[in-house]
């Protein structure tokens, strides 16, 4: 089943068992999630993001807080005929930013307690909903024991809250692959999904579900390329991200081993489509604004979307410098081609290159003077010293875009 069903007054959505495993019915009828992240409907440049999921050909998108799944949001996706696994951020537990789940963090408590069921009873009956998801990753993120025990019953107690808010939908909770699962099966056992961010191994994050007799399906939240933490490093201790293809690749065999292994699992979101800028502009984003990367053409076809016939252009090089002067002039070079035989543009940008920090907007984009000739570019160095990022964009005539990043030191 694909789209909404167009009911008026919200959907009935819930997780049953039969012989064959799990299964998620919606308005009963049977729905497996091939999904798509998408934080932000819209772009800077007013690009539909949605649109573009639906173009993928997903029938669900993902959301991570109560800022982004917003009535224009809902609206959007119910008109396209998306199902929205509505996010609610839930802050890991942080001294120095005055979130406790012990004695002295009541007032974040009953701030978050309200905000989620304010938010439920808002939308509980509106037709894109699909299910609540109630933190992401916090637990992992949680690191003294104490406050992840006192986080995991505040977990607790608020799906219990929204299930009895909403029986109409069912309440999951996202981890860093299995890394929480022991904490949901000892202290969250109201939830109804597991949920899974996995950017290393399918199986081993199944084998973690298995192992502890959970009696619940899985959904994996997110999939993509290698994180940052498996990527080697640069002479500048940053992350040498992986070229498209590569990505691509780990795309497809992710969704191939989701897909083996329905009726344990519920499905699996594609992170990313949008312009988040966690650990570089193009790490995640298996689009570059509206033209579509090697990884949206491969998920396209698996989607069902496109045939996958006319691929995205390749990089073969990135010439960067390793480090120039504050202000200096520099070159830069692509090495690209297209397969298909089509002409090809080129871009150039630079940006901050922070990594490690979880959050939606993290690296700057940065203008920087410019000439460019083909895929040449002279550029000048930023005045003030650091490491950058630099990115090169080949993009076709057909809506087809390849990138790729090196750091550069201004020393």
């Amino acid at each position: 089943m694909y789209g909404c069903a167009g009911h008026d007054h919200g959907n009935k959505v819930k997780v049953v068992q039969s012989s064959a495993g799990y299964a998620l019915l919606v308005n009963d009828q049977a729905f497996y999630i091939q999904g798509a992240g998408v934080g932000e409907m819209i772009g800077k440049n007013g690009e539909n993001y949605l649109a573009l999921a639906k173009e993928l050909g997903a029938n669900a998108v993902r959301t991570w807080g109560t800022d982004q799944g917003t009535q224009k949001y809902l609206d959007e996706a119910h008109r396209l005929g998306l199902y929205v696994d509505a996010g609610i951020w839930i802050n890991n537990a942080d001294a120095k930013q005055g979130f406790s789940y012990l004695a002295g963090g009541e007032a974040y408590r009953r701030k978050k307690e309200k905000e989620t069921l304010d938010y439920v009873r808002h939308f509980k009956n509106h037709p894109a909903v699909l299910a609540w998801n109630i933190g992401n990753e916090c637990i992992f993120f949680t690191k003294d024991p104490a406050e992840r025990e006192a986080l995991c019953r505040f977990l607790e107690e608020l799906v219990k809250k929204v299930k009895k808010t909403d029986p109409n939908h069912p309440v999951m909770y996202t981890s860093v692959n299995s890394l929480d699962l022991p904490y949901l099966k000892k202290y969250v056992p109201s939830l109804e999904i597991i949920g899974m961010n996995v950017y290393g191994s399918v199986i081993g994050s199944q084998s973690g579900w298995e192992a502890l007799n959970f009696g619940k399906p899985y959904l994996i939240t997110e999939f993509g390329p290698l994180g940052p933490w498996d990527l080697p490093k640069d002479k500048h201790g940053k992350m040498l991200e992986q070229d498209d293809v590569s990505k691509a690749q780990q795309y497809r065999n992710h969704w191939s081993l989701i897909k083996e292994r329905a009726g344990k699992n519920l499905g699996g979101f594609v992170f990313h489509i949008g312009e988040t800028t966690q650990e570089s502009l193009t790490q995640w984003n298996i689009n570059d604004h509206l033209y579509k990367k090697e990884p949206f053409v491969v998920m396209q076809k698996q989607f069902g979307g496109g045939d996958g016939s006319d691929h995205a252009p390749k990089i073969r090089a990135f010439s960067v410098p390793d480090a120039v002067a504050p202000g200096a002039s520099f070159e830069a070079e692509l090495a690209a081609q297209d397969l298909e035989g089509s002409p090809l543009s080129y871009e150039f940008t630079a940006s901050t290159a922070v990594q490690d920090v979880l959050q939606y907007y993290v690296n700057v984009p940065l203008p920087l003077e410019m000439t460019v000739t083909g895929p040449r570019a002279t550029l000048r160095a930023p005045v003030e010293p650091g490491v950058y990022r630099l990115y090169g964009f080949a993009r076709d005539a057909t809506g087809h875009s390849a990138s790729a990043s090196r750091t550069l030191k201004v020393e």
